[in-house]
């Protein structure tokens, strides 16, 4: 069979192709809602929307490939503007606003887009971008292009071609942005419907989690809003208003890390709020203790357990209520298009149960590439550096990370970025970070200090010198002067031996 006759057979998996489909059936039916305005979209209005929005695109001269950077707290504009990029196969890439203003000047460097929306207007240092818009001007200014749009400006169809570039945190400290075909997002939506068994068309999702994360932007969300769901978008995380919004809206499934979680329940308990609508809680981020599954059910709720990265755009592993009560603390079984296995440190796949290995995956979700690099080969594994061990039914439960990167509340921090910001201090001569164990984070931030001089400042001062350097979920959280940091027989510093001292 010709490479020619191949392409022409590939499936159409354009999100904007999906909408204007859903939007033909329900044109009246509720598809976005904004938690904090209460704004409303129809699937009428997001598919108009979206089209204005593709349209506009090309009339700054954005072509197929080219980076839309997204740099805002959660918003609608978010779905919107990916469903508009997919249709002139633009990139989209997310971005945290609340990185600080140097990470995120080097991450538009790396990604080189074309044009930066974010929630008001503002001018980066990069040189590269065509145009800088707040989501107001994005709103006016596309809505005056849109009355040239021609009547054949249709969607291009799309399968391998570049959907996304997430930023996930590697083990060096820098982050890297996982590329994602629009068949990644679209493989990884068909684990989750098979996985959580909902109807896309009929769910009503709401996103807490941050939409420049994988645990926002994901196959779920994505794959809700262009089949013709309802996506509720909370701009943050207020437990009280989150809780009222499932209450209000009838939230059916949202994503939480346990950390969120803990603090929606208590919040719902408080004030007395209904939460008997939100029937697929997913928790992941982070192992779901004992103590947490107890209480979801306590409050009525049958919590599915996930597992995953971005670079397999969030379908890893998943566990059932009634999965999760014969195997505490595992992370589940693989997704129905992900194969998983265990190695040794030689390479070779770990059989049998009870020995740990190195977790690695692969199937069509799993992206082919971080940008810039060269695509890997599909039937290739990806290493994810976590460490796992199968129980007697080859249930998956993770051992912790094969590298000291450190979980707190589903944001993997890299001990390493945080003690290069550290040593850039006056008052610090040296330091060693690493996690505490957490009921609620799953892990905290630590850091052993070694002072350069008697001043030794408080950890809230610490914290403030470091806005700079790092993000919120990077500071320590707890720190402890040291004269000096502990050493193995070869010199290295002996991490169990810091860790004993915050003891």
């Amino acid at each position: 069979m010709s490479t020619e006759h191949q392409a022409e057979v590939l499936p159409d998996l354009s999100p904007a192709h999906a909408l204007l489909s859903a939007a033909h059936q329900h044109p009246d039916r509720v598809s976005l809602i904004d938690a904090e305005s209460a704004r409303t979209f129809t699937l009428a209005q997001s598919a108009s929307c979206v089209r204005i929005l593709a349209w506009y695109f090309t009339t700054l001269g954005l072509n197929a490939g080219d980076r839309i950077v997204v740099c805002a707290p959660n918003s609608v504009w978010h779905f919107l503007i990916h469903a508009a990029a997919s249709w002139i196969h633009a990139v989209s890439v997310p971005i945290s606003p609340f990185l600080p203003e140097a990470v995120r000047e080097r991450l538009y460097d790396e990604v080189a887009p074309a044009l930066i929306i974010g929630q008001r207007s503002f001018k980066p240092h990069t040189s590269n971008v065509l145009r800088c818009l707040s989501f107001d001007e994005l709103d006016t200014l596309s809505r005056e292009a849109g009355s040239n749009c021609p009547a054949d400006f249709i969607p291009l169809p799309c399968h391998d071609e570049t959907a996304a570039l997430v930023f996930t945190s590697g083990t060096s400290g820098k982050m890297r942005a996982a590329q994602l075909s629009h068949a990644n997002l679209w493989w990884a939506s068909q684990c989750f419907r098979d996985g959580f068994e909902y109807s896309p068309a009929s769910a009503i999702c709401g996103v807490v989690a941050p939409l420049s994360h994988i645990g926002g932007f994901n196959g779920t969300s994505m794959d809700i809003f262009t089949h013709g769901g309802t996506v509720v978008v909370f701009p943050s995380f207020q437990p009280l208003s989150v809780v009222r919004g499932i209450e209000k809206w009838r939230i059916s499934i949202m994503f939480v890390v346990p950390a969120m979680c803990h603090m929606l329940l208590n919040a719902a308990y408080e004030n007395n709020v209904d939460l008997s609508s939100w029937t697929h809680p997913l928790v992941g981020g982070d192992a779901m203790g004992e103590s947490l599954y107890s209480k979801m059910r306590e409050a009525g709720l049958c919590p599915v357990h996930v597992w995953g990265m971005t670079e397999l755009g969030g379908a890893g592993t998943f566990l059932s209520p009634e999965a999760w009560q014969r195997h505490p603390g595992a992370i589940g079984y693989p997704f129905p298009y992900i194969e998983l296995r265990l190695v040794d440190p030689q390479g070779n796949p770990v059989d049998e149960a009870v020995q740990s290995g190195s977790i690695e995956v692969r199937g069509p979700g799993v992206a082919a590439c971080y940008w810039g690099d060269d695509p890997r080969d599909t039937d290739e594994w990806f290493s994810t550096s976590d460490v796992g061990v199968f129980d007697s039914d080859m249930c998956l439960h993770i051992l912790g990370r094969a590298s000291r990167v450190i979980n707190t509340g589903g944001e993997l921090v890299s001990p390493i970025r945080v003690e290069e910001a550290l040593r850039t201090l006056e008052s610090v001569a040296d330091c060693c970070v690493l996690g505490l164990k957490d009921e609620i984070w799953g892990q905290i931030v630590a850091a052993a200090l070694i002072p350069a001089s008697d001043q030794r400042p408080s950890l809230r001062e610490l914290r403030q010198e470091l806005n700079e350097a790092l993000a919120p979920w990077q500071h320590p959280r707890r720190i402890r002067w040291v004269e000096s940091l502990p050493k193995t027989t070869t010199g290295k510093v002996d991490f169990s031996q810091v860790q004993a001292l915050f003891a």
